[in-house]
């Protein structure tokens, strides 16, 4: 049985269940635990090495949608099986609606994009459960950070918010080099195409002439260019507040201050620094078991890029990093 810690001018006695029993126990009673009064008026969150942008968040009519900007292999798995382990975070819906970015987009929804009400799209992609003052639905799509899909992204939040509908954003970043080796890595556990039976040697020299041919001009490959996140930041940050957004470093999601400021961020009631541990613990536990089951099942290993090829991605990302630091105003985070 584990405590909740009251972090607030009120102070309630008592415990609450264990975890696994969160989902039985409404904290809508408890939103002031979460927020100071400083916090309530909407001041902005910290800006260091694990995130910048956003601020403390409360909720005043209904529940929020919270929405990622992708991208792949940064950690917007980890990121949702964790808030799904809170307790005002509703678990339906797939992790991955593609709702938002239209219908050029694949999607898990009746209708992409096309809903006349927030009522519309609760029904078409949550099973019809709308989010309560507290709560929030969640929809991680990678999708969501790529610019080809901003303006139909842009127009579908837009028309939504008009209806009532509330958004929160949050974009998770990792080092982009590292980004690009997973996302080939990926390509083999899951046996996509032709990449199922490469060797690494192999993923080196598919991943050696993608990026050649897009630095030559011979065509982009989401595989190099997802990692340029500044182009997707600066055209998004034209179109939404940042005040909305916050952009976290995938290498603090260890860290339980991350945490904070991301429920803070949602509006989400925060479990003390024991239960956010807790659920940092059960969801990176689940998902290593789960990928080991998938390189199991698919006979593989782990894609590890040989550091000639390390070397190469790293030298290609540095302008867009160096951007980067500037729009987001903080030290390197890698």
């Amino acid at each position: 049985m584990m405590k909740l810690v009251i972090r607030s001018s009120l102070i309630l006695v008592g415990s609450i269940p264990a975890l696994g029993h969160l989902e039985e126990l409404s904290l809508l009673q408890l939103r002031a635990t979460g927020l100071s009064s400083s916090e309530e008026r909407g001041e902005p969150l910290a800006s260091d090495n694990r995130s910048v942008f956003g601020t403390a968040f409360k909720h005043t009519k209904h529940g929020i949608v919270a929405a990622a900007l992708g991208y792949q292999k940064c950690g917007t798995t980890m990121m949702s099986d964790t808030l799904k382990l809170h307790p005002d975070v509703i678990k339906v819906g797939a992790k991955e609606l593609h709702y938002l970015a239209g219908p050029e987009a694949m999607f898990h929804c009746q209708r992409a994009g096309s809903a006349a009400s927030p009522e519309e799209f609760y029904q078409d992609c949550f099973e019809g459960q709308s989010p309560m003052l507290g709560q929030a639905l969640l929809d991680f799509t990678p999708s969501y950070g790529i610019p080809q899909y901003l303006q139909s992204f842009k127009a579908n939040v837009e028309a939504l918010q008009k209806k009532g509908a509330l958004f929160r954003f949050v974009a998770v970043l990792r080092e982009p080099a590292q980004r690009a080796v997973s996302s080939m890595g990926m390509k083999r556990k899951n046996n996509e195409g032709n990449y199922g039976n490469m060797s690494n040697e192999e993923l080196d020299s598919e991943l050696f002439r993608k990026l050649s041919n897009h630095e030559l001009g011979g065509g982009a490959s989401r595989f190099i260019t997802d990692g340029h996140y500044v182009d997707s930041l600066e055209g998004w940050l034209q179109s939404f507040s940042k005040d909305s957004l916050l952009v976290v470093n995938n290498a603090a999601l260890n860290d339980a201050i991350t945490w904070r400021r991301i429920y803070k961020h949602l509006g989400l009631a925060l479990p003390s620094d024991g239960e956010i541990e807790e659920m940092m613990t059960t969801s990176n536990s689940n998902y290593q078991a789960l990928q080991a089951s998938k390189y199991e099942a698919a006979n593989t290993e782990p894609y590890k890029a040989s550091e000639e090829l390390m070397k190469r991605l790293r030298k290609h990302y540095v302008p867009y990093n160096k951007r980067l630091w500037k729009l987001l105003k903080v030290s390197p985070w890698w």
